[in-house]
């Protein structure tokens, strides 16, 4: 089970323009352009439930890439998951557990 409502954050992140995105998450401070740069990236390379996984498990799907983006990567899960609680655009999962 989920503990965050990856599939609204999902839905939320790939609706949205990439330059609103940026405006709203980019605080040069846990979140750099670099991280939205990935973030996009990872949300235009995968399905809801391919997104999902990689959020909870913090790994990625097959990307390039670039020297930045590594640089970033051993921390990126934890600084975007900091900053989407920060912004209210990450919930807690509401999935009941099957009885």
């Amino acid at each position: 089970m989920s503990q965050y409502d990856t599939q609204s954050l999902y839905d939320f992140l790939f609706h949205t323009p990439e330059g609103a995105l940026r405006k709203m998450l980019n605080d040069k401070k846990n979140m750099s352009d670099v991280h939205c740069g990935l973030l996009i990236k990872i949300v235009k390379s995968c399905t809801m439930d391919v997104f999902g996984a990689h959020f909870e498990k913090q790994d990625f799907p097959k990307l390039r890439m670039g020297p930045a983006e590594m640089k970033i990567k051993e921390k990126f899960w934890q600084d975007c998951t900091a900053t989407l609680l920060e912004r209210g655009l990450l919930q807690p999962s509401t999935q009941k557990a099957a009885a």
